[in-house]
Protein backbone atom coordinates (compact mmCIF):
# COMPACT_ATOMS: atom_id res chain seq x y z
CA UNK A 1 0.00 0.00 0.00
CA UNK A 2 2.76 2.43 -0.92
CA UNK A 3 0.21 4.74 -2.60
CA UNK A 4 -1.85 4.97 0.57
CA UNK A 5 1.26 5.76 2.62
CA UNK A 6 2.28 8.45 0.13
CA UNK A 7 -1.20 9.90 0.18
CA UNK A 8 -1.02 10.44 3.91
CA UNK A 9 2.35 12.16 3.57
CA UNK A 10 1.80 14.16 0.38
CA UNK A 11 -1.05 16.67 0.35
CA UNK A 12 -1.58 20.38 -0.12
CA UNK A 13 -3.40 21.20 3.11
CA UNK A 14 -2.83 19.83 6.61
CA UNK A 15 -4.83 16.64 7.17
CA UNK A 16 -6.34 15.78 10.53
CA UNK A 17 -6.84 12.02 10.72
CA UNK A 18 -8.48 12.11 14.14
CA UNK A 19 -5.23 11.53 15.95
CA UNK A 20 -2.87 14.22 14.72
CA UNK A 21 -2.61 16.95 12.13
CA UNK A 22 -0.09 16.14 9.41
CA UNK A 23 1.70 19.17 7.98
CA UNK A 24 1.65 19.76 4.24
CA UNK A 25 4.88 18.95 2.32
CA UNK A 26 5.74 19.93 -1.26
CA UNK A 27 3.97 17.10 -3.13
CA UNK A 28 0.22 17.32 -3.56
CA UNK A 29 -0.90 14.42 -5.78
CA UNK A 30 -0.42 10.66 -6.02
CA UNK A 31 -1.36 8.79 -9.22
CA UNK A 32 -0.90 5.00 -9.03
CA UNK A 33 0.20 3.35 -12.29
CA UNK A 34 -0.26 -0.40 -12.02
CA UNK A 35 -2.21 -3.32 -13.42
CA UNK A 36 -5.18 -4.13 -11.19
CA UNK A 37 -7.11 -7.31 -11.95
CA UNK A 38 -10.84 -7.76 -12.28
CA UNK A 39 -11.34 -9.62 -9.02
CA UNK A 40 -12.30 -9.06 -5.39
CA UNK A 41 -8.71 -8.15 -4.47
CA UNK A 42 -8.67 -5.50 -7.21
CA UNK A 43 -12.01 -4.12 -6.03
CA UNK A 44 -10.70 -3.88 -2.50
CA UNK A 45 -7.46 -2.21 -3.59
CA UNK A 46 -9.29 0.43 -5.60
CA UNK A 47 -11.73 1.04 -2.76
CA UNK A 48 -8.90 1.54 -0.26
CA UNK A 49 -7.08 3.94 -2.58
CA UNK A 50 -10.22 5.93 -3.33
CA UNK A 51 -11.23 6.11 0.32
CA UNK A 52 -7.77 7.43 1.10
CA UNK A 53 -8.11 9.84 -1.81
CA UNK A 54 -11.39 11.18 -0.49
CA UNK A 55 -9.78 11.74 2.92
CA UNK A 56 -6.51 13.27 1.75
CA UNK A 57 -7.83 14.72 -1.49
CA UNK A 58 -4.84 13.61 -3.52
CA UNK A 59 -5.10 10.04 -4.90
CA UNK A 60 -6.34 9.77 -8.49
CA UNK A 61 -7.23 6.29 -9.75
CA UNK A 62 -8.65 7.21 -13.15
CA UNK A 63 -5.66 5.94 -15.12
CA UNK A 64 -5.59 2.52 -13.45
CA UNK A 65 -9.36 2.22 -13.72
CA UNK A 66 -9.14 2.86 -17.48
CA UNK A 67 -6.35 0.27 -17.83
CA UNK A 68 -8.39 -2.24 -15.84
CA UNK A 69 -11.32 -1.87 -18.22
CA UNK A 70 -9.04 -2.76 -21.14
CA UNK A 71 -7.64 -5.94 -19.55
CA UNK A 72 -10.52 -8.20 -18.57
CA UNK A 73 -9.91 -11.56 -16.92
CA UNK A 74 -6.73 -10.70 -15.00
CA UNK A 75 -6.10 -11.39 -11.32
CA UNK A 76 -4.53 -8.79 -9.04
CA UNK A 77 -1.00 -9.48 -7.89
CA UNK A 78 -0.70 -10.18 -4.17
CA UNK A 79 2.26 -9.87 -1.79
CA UNK A 80 2.62 -10.99 1.79
CA UNK A 81 5.50 -9.26 3.62
CA UNK A 82 6.26 -10.77 7.04
CA UNK A 83 8.21 -8.43 9.31
CA UNK A 84 10.79 -10.27 11.42
CA UNK A 85 11.77 -9.40 14.96
CA UNK A 86 15.08 -7.85 13.88
CA UNK A 87 13.25 -5.41 11.57
CA UNK A 88 13.91 -7.25 8.31
CA UNK A 89 11.16 -8.52 6.07
CA UNK A 90 10.43 -11.40 3.75
CA UNK A 91 8.30 -11.48 0.60
CA UNK A 92 5.84 -14.08 -0.70
CA UNK A 93 4.48 -13.02 -4.09
CA UNK A 94 1.85 -14.06 -6.65
CA UNK A 95 2.63 -12.14 -9.86
CA UNK A 96 -0.80 -12.59 -11.51
CA UNK A 97 -1.48 -9.43 -13.60
CA UNK A 98 2.10 -8.22 -13.12
CA UNK A 99 3.33 -11.12 -15.26
CA UNK A 100 1.77 -9.51 -18.35
CA UNK A 101 2.21 -5.82 -17.43
CA UNK A 102 4.15 -4.49 -20.42
CA UNK A 103 6.25 -1.46 -21.32
CA UNK A 104 3.66 -0.43 -23.92
CA UNK A 105 0.92 -0.47 -21.28
CA UNK A 106 2.99 1.65 -18.91
CA UNK A 107 3.85 4.15 -21.66
CA UNK A 108 0.14 4.27 -22.53
CA UNK A 109 -0.52 5.31 -18.94
CA UNK A 110 2.11 8.02 -19.27
CA UNK A 111 0.28 9.28 -22.37
CA UNK A 112 -2.99 9.40 -20.44
CA UNK A 113 -1.29 11.50 -17.80
CA UNK A 114 0.32 13.87 -20.26
CA UNK A 115 -2.62 14.36 -22.63
CA UNK A 116 -6.06 12.80 -22.38
CA UNK A 117 -6.62 12.93 -18.64
CA UNK A 118 -5.50 16.53 -18.27
CA UNK A 119 -7.55 17.60 -21.31
CA UNK A 120 -10.68 16.00 -19.87
CA UNK A 121 -10.36 17.64 -16.48
CA UNK A 122 -8.36 20.80 -15.81
CA UNK A 123 -8.02 19.79 -12.16
CA UNK A 124 -5.89 16.80 -13.18
CA UNK A 125 -2.22 17.76 -12.56
CA UNK A 126 -0.57 18.54 -15.94
CA UNK A 127 2.95 17.69 -14.76
CA UNK A 128 4.59 15.56 -12.11
CA UNK A 129 7.66 15.71 -9.93
CA UNK A 130 8.65 12.12 -9.20
CA UNK A 131 8.09 8.49 -10.16
CA UNK A 132 8.52 5.70 -7.64
CA UNK A 133 9.00 2.35 -9.40
CA UNK A 134 8.73 -0.78 -7.29
CA UNK A 135 10.03 -4.33 -7.59
CA UNK A 136 11.40 -4.78 -11.13
CA UNK A 137 12.43 -8.36 -10.29
CA UNK A 138 8.72 -9.15 -9.98
CA UNK A 139 7.78 -7.54 -13.33
CA UNK A 140 9.17 -9.86 -16.04
CA UNK A 141 8.23 -7.60 -18.99
CA UNK A 142 9.84 -4.48 -17.49
CA UNK A 143 13.44 -5.50 -17.01
CA UNK A 144 16.79 -4.65 -18.59
CA UNK A 145 16.53 -2.32 -21.57
CA UNK A 146 12.74 -2.31 -21.23
CA UNK A 147 13.06 -0.83 -17.75
CA UNK A 148 15.45 1.82 -19.08
CA UNK A 149 12.84 2.75 -21.69
CA UNK A 150 10.18 3.15 -18.99
CA UNK A 151 12.42 5.52 -17.04
CA UNK A 152 13.35 7.58 -20.10
CA UNK A 153 9.69 7.96 -21.04
CA UNK A 154 8.79 8.89 -17.45
CA UNK A 155 11.25 11.79 -17.59
CA UNK A 156 9.22 13.31 -20.44
CA UNK A 157 6.10 13.88 -18.31
CA UNK A 158 7.89 15.26 -15.24
CA UNK A 159 8.98 18.78 -14.38
CA UNK A 160 12.67 19.21 -15.24
CA UNK A 161 12.84 15.44 -15.80
CA UNK A 162 11.64 14.83 -12.26
CA UNK A 163 13.09 12.34 -9.81
CA UNK A 164 13.08 8.59 -10.50
CA UNK A 165 13.18 6.35 -7.45
CA UNK A 166 13.41 2.57 -7.58
CA UNK A 167 12.60 0.22 -4.71
CA UNK A 168 13.88 -3.36 -4.89
CA UNK A 169 12.28 -6.56 -3.65
CA UNK A 170 12.13 -10.12 -4.90
CA UNK A 171 15.83 -10.22 -5.80
CA UNK A 172 16.61 -13.89 -6.59
CA UNK A 173 18.96 -15.80 -4.29
CA UNK A 174 21.84 -15.99 -6.79
CA UNK A 175 25.11 -15.04 -5.17
CA UNK A 176 28.16 -14.00 -7.14
CA UNK A 177 31.60 -15.37 -6.40
CA UNK A 178 34.46 -13.14 -7.52
CA UNK A 179 38.10 -12.93 -6.57
CA UNK A 180 37.61 -9.57 -4.86
CA UNK A 181 34.38 -10.56 -3.18
CA UNK A 182 32.33 -8.00 -5.15
CA UNK A 183 31.02 -7.68 -8.67
CA UNK A 184 32.55 -4.93 -10.77
CA UNK A 185 30.55 -1.91 -11.98
CA UNK A 186 30.63 -3.39 -15.49
CA UNK A 187 29.17 -6.65 -14.15
CA UNK A 188 26.41 -4.69 -12.45
CA UNK A 189 25.66 -2.70 -15.60
CA UNK A 190 25.11 -6.03 -17.37
CA UNK A 191 22.65 -7.25 -14.73
CA UNK A 192 19.69 -8.54 -16.80
CA UNK A 193 17.03 -6.93 -14.58
CA UNK A 194 18.30 -3.54 -13.41
CA UNK A 195 21.68 -3.02 -15.10
CA UNK A 196 20.72 -0.89 -18.14
CA UNK A 197 18.32 1.21 -16.03
CA UNK A 198 20.71 2.17 -13.22
CA UNK A 199 22.05 5.29 -14.96
CA UNK A 200 18.49 6.67 -15.00
CA UNK A 201 17.84 6.12 -11.27
CA UNK A 202 18.08 9.10 -8.92
CA UNK A 203 17.19 7.27 -5.71
CA UNK A 204 17.73 3.52 -5.27
CA UNK A 205 16.49 1.67 -2.20
CA UNK A 206 17.23 -1.90 -1.11
CA UNK A 207 17.89 -3.75 2.12
CA UNK A 208 21.25 -5.26 3.06
CA UNK A 209 20.19 -8.76 2.01
CA UNK A 210 19.32 -7.49 -1.47
CA UNK A 211 22.62 -5.58 -1.57
CA UNK A 212 24.45 -8.81 -0.80
CA UNK A 213 22.59 -10.75 -3.48
CA UNK A 214 23.20 -8.12 -6.16
CA UNK A 215 26.85 -7.32 -5.46
CA UNK A 216 28.37 -10.32 -3.68
CA UNK A 217 28.89 -8.16 -0.58
CA UNK A 218 29.44 -10.36 2.49
CA UNK A 219 27.65 -8.99 5.54
CA UNK A 220 28.66 -10.97 8.58
CA UNK A 221 26.10 -9.69 11.08
CA UNK A 222 27.96 -11.16 14.04
CA UNK A 223 29.22 -9.62 17.32
CA UNK A 224 32.18 -7.34 16.73
CA UNK A 225 31.70 -7.24 12.95
CA UNK A 226 29.74 -3.98 12.70
CA UNK A 227 32.69 -1.90 11.54
CA UNK A 228 33.64 -4.49 8.93
CA UNK A 229 30.03 -4.73 7.77
CA UNK A 230 29.82 -0.96 7.25
CA UNK A 231 33.05 -1.03 5.24
CA UNK A 232 31.65 -3.78 2.98
CA UNK A 233 28.31 -2.02 2.61
CA UNK A 234 30.03 1.23 1.65
CA UNK A 235 32.10 -0.52 -1.02
CA UNK A 236 29.04 -2.31 -2.39
CA UNK A 237 26.95 0.88 -2.47
CA UNK A 238 29.75 2.59 -4.40
CA UNK A 239 29.22 0.08 -7.23
CA UNK A 240 25.76 1.54 -7.85
CA UNK A 241 27.15 5.07 -7.78
CA UNK A 242 29.70 4.01 -10.40
CA UNK A 243 26.77 2.79 -12.54
CA UNK A 244 25.19 6.26 -12.45
CA UNK A 245 22.76 6.10 -9.52
CA UNK A 246 22.58 9.46 -7.72
CA UNK A 247 21.64 8.30 -4.20
CA UNK A 248 21.71 4.78 -2.74
CA UNK A 249 19.83 3.91 0.44
CA UNK A 250 20.49 0.59 2.19
CA UNK A 251 18.07 -0.23 5.00
CA UNK A 252 19.52 -2.46 7.74
CA UNK A 253 16.60 -3.35 9.99
CA UNK A 254 17.24 -2.43 13.61
CA UNK A 255 20.67 -1.03 12.66
CA UNK A 256 19.17 1.87 10.71
CA UNK A 257 20.20 2.84 7.19
CA UNK A 258 23.29 3.57 5.12
CA UNK A 259 23.03 6.39 2.55
CA UNK A 260 25.59 7.08 -0.20
CA UNK A 261 25.48 10.05 -2.59
CA UNK A 262 27.14 10.53 -5.96
CA UNK A 263 29.21 13.55 -7.00
CA UNK A 264 27.92 17.02 -7.91
CA UNK A 265 28.05 16.32 -11.66
CA UNK A 266 25.64 13.42 -11.32
CA UNK A 267 23.34 15.41 -9.04
CA UNK A 268 23.18 18.23 -11.61
CA UNK A 269 21.96 15.77 -14.23
CA UNK A 270 18.70 15.65 -12.27
CA UNK A 271 17.83 19.29 -11.51
CA UNK A 272 14.99 18.28 -9.18
CA UNK A 273 17.51 16.73 -6.79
Amino acid sequence: MACKTLARLCHEDPVNDGHQEIAAPVVSAVVPLCMIGNDDTGDKLLRLLEECGSTCGNVDTRVVRAAREQTKGLRTALSVLPIYRDGRRGCFFDAASNASFSVDQMIGMFSDLATGASDADESFPPAYGAMIFGYPHLLPLMQGQSLAIVFREARNIMIDGGIIAMDLNGVPDIRFSTAGGLRSPNDLKRDPVIGPALEHVDLLHMNEDELSLLTGCRIYDSPGSEQEDEFMIANAADLFLACGVAIVVITRGSKGSYVACNNADRMHQSPSL
